[in-house]
C-alpha cells in the first residue's frame, strides 16, 4: 500500500517537471517512444528482479525446511510449511514462462525489425503461448 501511495505522490511531480516543455507528450513521436521505452525497461527490470528474488527465497526456504526436518520439528509444522512451497514453485514457473515469452517476442521483433502495433502483436502472441506452456506444465506437475 505504501508503494502505491508513494508512486501516486511522485507521478504528478514528474508530470509537472515536464510542464515547461514546448511539446505535448502525446504529440511528439520521439518523446512518446522514449516514454514507452522507459516504461518497458522498468517493467522488464521489475519482472527479472522479482523472478530472481523468488528463486532465492525458494532455495532459502528449501534449506530451512530441510534443517527443520533434521532437527525434529513437529510434523504438523513441517507439513504446513511444505504445502506453501508448491505455490512458490508454480509462481516461479509462471515468471520463467512469462520472461521466456517476452524474450522470444523481443527476439522476433529484433530479427524482423517490426515496429508499432506489429511489435505489440508479436509480444502478446509470444506471451500467450508462454502462458499456455505454463498451464500445460502446471497441469503435468499436478499429476
Amino acid at each position: 500500500m505504501k508503494k502505491i501511495f508513494i508512486t501516486l505522490l511522485l507521478l504528478p511531480g514528474a508530470l509537472v517537471a515536464h510542464a515547461e516543455s514546448n511539446t505535448s507528450l502525446m504529440s511528439d513521436r520521439a518523446t512518446f517512444e522514449e516514454f514507452v521505452r522507459n516504461i518497458v525497461i522498468l517493467l522488464m527490470i521489475f519482472m527479472v528482479t522479482s523472478f530472481i528474488l523468488t528463486m532465492i527465497r525458494l532455495f532459502l526456504d528449501n534449506g530451512l525446511k530441510k534443517k527443520m526436518v533434521e532437527m525434529g520439528t513437529p510434523e504438523t509444522v513441517v507439513s504446513q510449511l511444505m504445502a506453501t512451497g508448491k505455490n512458490e514453485v508454480r509462481n516461479s514457473l509462471k515468471w520463467f514462462c512469462a520472461l521466456c515469452g517476452i524474450a522470444a517476442g523481443l527476439g522476433i521483433i529484433g530479427c524482423y525489425h517490426l515496429s508499432d502495433i506489429y511489435a505489440l502483436m508479436v509480444i502478446a502472441f509470444c506471451l500467450s503461448i508462454s502462458f499456455l506452456g505454463h498451464f500445460l506444465l502446471a497441469s503435468r506437475l499436478d499429476k
